[in-house]
């Protein structure tokens, strides 16, 4: 097979990676292609967003009101008064009376008073605010469907109809979700997704539907929602489910709280973890369930949780930053986390035992902003500060991180080294650079392939472990398209079965 360049030009997407080799085409003629659908690798039709459109009832009884006398004469009473006073503001305001008052009412109410607004307190929620459409993805642990959640405070299910190659979308809404900031499907269930909203929890449960042919999206029907919550526990910024075969913890943390919230969903109940700090970015679950990352604000100690115990170990961040991102290898032994503002990645690493367990904290991997050129001799820009990346959950050998100023995504392949040559080895080896590419489907039941244009922004993305002969890689743009990146490679496993 041919493949072009690493780092493709503007007019070229990323459509596949076999065995460490990027496959970049510019449209459907390209012979790299062919030889894809040749070699019956999957290609995934790219999701463009479209809004759920609004269905009235066919009839709302609404009860005829009738005020009496004296709420007649109150509501004239009130509006003239309020007519009085916006009439006298501007005399009032002036004088040195009402300064000196309201001095003093600004600060009670900011001090005591005032609710907490984190997504214009912390520039990483101010992100998720800005983003546009998509706010977080995930993927089903077992199944090809993609949770989306967009700014309309709604939750879209995309899930892949294998007999028409394409995807049907299923919408989840309610109240409750509100200033959503992430969402996880539970890995121990067949349909179970917790979203994190502004006041608590919510957990949807998901019954398995036929495919219809009704107009696309839909409203999901057969979902029932369950609303967690804990007092003072609000803004939530990250949740992350128990992967043990229980299940049936689910954590989460505050933006405005330092205490970690263990909702037990089976018990019905909550246990509030309490200790000092300011607020919490991030949580993080272990493959194994033996361990829990808790990064924290700037000013606050990040904490690694041994579930066995509960004990806690610090892990000191420097002044001014927190935890971006983080995400564990399939080892539970090793989480590579980023840090806002920067563009180096570190590693964590537990030694020990139960008895005592040694934490190395090391930077690993430094993507500083960088030019290079393309096949054709331009100029790319590349790396810069991290805004996400995801690990490969299943065997834990591509890592794909995205930049805030950059239109294209970093592939790694990860390299398991040992806790003696984490200093020495590299454990992240550049494979290239994507870029993003839409694929669509034609009258003709063939695909139609088209790059992306070159200021169009990568916002999240997430690994699939569903495809058997490697991962697939989802990544959400700032223009309301999902595309769609198939992994072909052998795993340390294979190669070992073969050449060993």
């Amino acid at each position: 097979m041919s493949f072009l360049y690493t780092t493709p030009d503007e007019n070229f997407g990323t459509i596949a990676e076999c065995n460490g080799s990027l496959v970049h085409v510019e449209n459907e003629n390209n012979p790299a292609l062919r030889e894809l659908q040749a070699n019956n690798t999957p290609l995934y039709p790219s999701i463009q967003f479209e809004n759920l459109t609004p269905s009235e009832a066919d009839f709302v009884y609404s009860p005829s009101k009738q005020d009496n006398f004296y709420v007649s004469c109150y509501n004239d009473i009130k509006s003239e008064i309020i007519k009085q006073a916006e009439k006298k503001l501007p005399l009032i305001e002036s004088s040195p009376v009402y300064k000196h008052g309201k001095d003093i009412y600004d600060y009670v109410n900011n001090r005591f008073l005032k609710s907490h607004d984190t997504l214009l307190q912390h520039d990483i929620f101010q992100a998720k605010k800005d983003a546009g459409l998509f706010k977080c993805i995930a993927w089903h642990p077992h199944q090809d469907a993609l949770a989306v959640a967009h700014d309309d405070n709604q939750v879209y299910i995309y899930e892949k109809d294998k007999g028409r190659a394409a995807w049907t979308c299923l919408v989840l809404s309610h109240p409750k979700m509100k200033q959503i900031t992430c969402l996880e499907w539970k890995s121990k269930a067949s349909g179970t997704l917790a979203i994190a909203c502004k006041d608590g929890v919510c957990i949807w449960t998901l019954e398995k539907t036929t495919t219809c042919a009704e107009q696309q999206p839909r409203f999901h029907p057969a979902a029932t929602m369950r609303f967690m919550s804990h007092p003072g526990e609000e803004n939530l910024s990250s949740l992350t489910w128990d992967p043990s075969p229980g299940s049936h913890l689910l954590a989460a943390v505050s933006a405005v709280s330092s205490t970690l919230i263990i909702y037990d969903v089976l018990l019905n109940r909550t246990t509030p973890l309490k200790r000092l700090g300011s607020g919490n970015i991030i949580v993080r679950w272990s493959p194994n369930g033996e361990w829990l990352f808790q990064g924290g604000l700037s000013g606050t100690h990040s904490r690694v949780w041994d579930t066995r115990t509960w004990t806690v170990h610090k892990i000191t961040i420097p002044a001014g930053l927190w935890i971006q991102s983080a995400c564990w290898l399939p080892d539970s032994r090793t989480l590579l986390y980023s840090m806002c503002g920067k563009s180096d990645i570190h590693a964590l690493h537990l030694s020990g035992d139960i008895a005592k367990t040694g934490i190395i904290n090391r930077q690993i991997f430094s993507a500083a902003c960088n030019t290079v050129t393309t096949g054709s001799g331009a100029t790319q820009q590349v790396g810069g500060v991290i805004r996400d990346m995801s690990i490969d959950k299943r065997h834990g050998q591509r890592l794909a991180i995205v930049f805030e100023n950059s239109s294209v995504i970093a592939l790694y392949s990860v390299k398991q080294v040992s806790l003696l040559s984490l200093l020495e080895e590299p454990m992240l080896l550049p494979i290239g650079y994507l870029r993003g590419c839409n694929v669509s489907l034609n009258r003709s039941h063939g695909i139609d392939v088209s790059s992306l244009p070159a200021d169009t922004k990568p916002l999240s993305l997430s690994f699939s472990s569903t495809y058997e002969d490697g991962v697939l890689l989802a990544v959400a743009w700032d223009t309301g398209l999902i595309t769609f990146v198939t992994h072909t490679f052998l795993t340390d496993e294979d190669l070992k079965k073969r050449f060993m």
